[in-house]
């Protein structure tokens, strides 16, 4: 089983400045609140902070994110991990940590936002170690069916007792999926972990 996916890549959109300065600006105009003298200027400052957002929005075209997808892949599979050109043996590969979040599409409410969003499938990521050096990439998830197929790749790494850890943010999963403790123990028996 051979998972392969897009890399995301840090990126900074040079229109978003604006927005990003506006950004500082509003918050910043917070702390200008508590100082007597200068309490006066708050609604000002406020205002050009929110203004320089919109504007700076507008000109970057709404892309405001600092990441995009690169034009190289990801592939995991039990043979190795290759990110982009370099490919990395399993066998030298030592602390594998997916964070698998969303895939492009997906409702999430995450308590950013009131009422939730959907996401790009652009916040997931993959950690490991080699050869003494940690490599930390963010992955691309298109659709469902791309998560299942990793899904798949987490089935066999189970069955070939691969070390590895997956997780949503903070939270540990097994096959994509919170287990309660029963299920943990039905899991790691049927696995041969228990």
């Amino acid at each position: 089983m051979e998972f392969r996916t897009k890399l995301v890549i840090s990126r900074r959109n040079k229109r978003a400045y604006l927005a990003y300065t506006g950004l500082f600006i509003t918050a910043s105009s917070l702390a200008v609140a508590f100082i007597p003298p200068v309490s006066y200027y708050y609604p000002y400052v406020f205002g050009v902070g929110i203004a320089l957002v919109l504007i700076g929005a507008i000109i970057a075209r709404g892309d405001v994110r600092s990441y995009a997808l690169s034009e190289e892949d990801l592939v995991v599979s039990a043979v190795g991990i290759t990110v982009g050109a370099i490919h990395y043996p399993l066998r030298l590969v030592r602390h594998i940590n997916f964070n698998v979040e969303a895939y492009n599409g997906m409702y999430v409410n995450d308590g950013a936002m009131v009422s939730g969003s959907f996401s790009d499938g652009m916040t997931n990521s993959l950690t490991f170690e080699s050869g003494g050096a940690k490599t930390d990439c963010g992955f691309y998830l298109a659709s469902k069916e791309q998560v299942q197929l990793l899904a798949l790749l987490f089935t066999e790494f189970y069955e070939r007792r691969i070390p590895f850890v997956e997780r949503n943010r903070s939270t540990r999963t097994y096959i994509l999926r919170v287990l309660n403790e029963q299920e943990l123990a039905e899991f790691k028996r049927k696995y041969g972990y228990a």
